[in-house]
């Protein structure tokens, strides 16, 4: 059973890196992740760059509950999104409040996670 869900996962990270190597070197950087590790293959997962200080700063820490300020600043950085951007994400703009409380619908419990 683990040898199938290692394969699985494999599987999926190098979809992943495929999709992220089509992307613009700009994009890459913005979303935290390295050209030169991803050209290493799965092997260079998680494929992100040195560690940045300001990358931590938008984490909220499992285990705690989410305050009102960060379901705020949750629904106001989604709303910021595009239309297509949502789309991406399988969210509407009228869905972005429930989404950021409760997690995105479609997905079993056990993945869900809140913004």
């Amino acid at each position: 059973m683990r040898l199938v869900f290692r394969l699985l996962t494999w599987i999926e990270r190098s979809r992943l890196r495929e999709k992220l190597l089509k992307l613009h070197n700009r994009t890459l950087a913005d979303m935290g992740f390295s050209r030169e590790l991803l050209k290493h293959g799965v092997r260079g997962w998680p494929w992100r760059t040195p560690v940045d200080p300001a990358v931590d700063l938008g984490r909220v820490e499992f285990g705690r509950s989410l305050t009102e300020a960060d379901c705020a600043a949750a629904v106001a950085e989604l709303e910021a999104y595009s239309d297509a951007d949502l789309k991406d994400l399988g969210l509407s703009r009228a869905g972005i409040p429930d989404a950021v409380r409760h997690g995105r619908s479609g997905f079993p419990e056990q993945r869900r996670q809140a913004a």
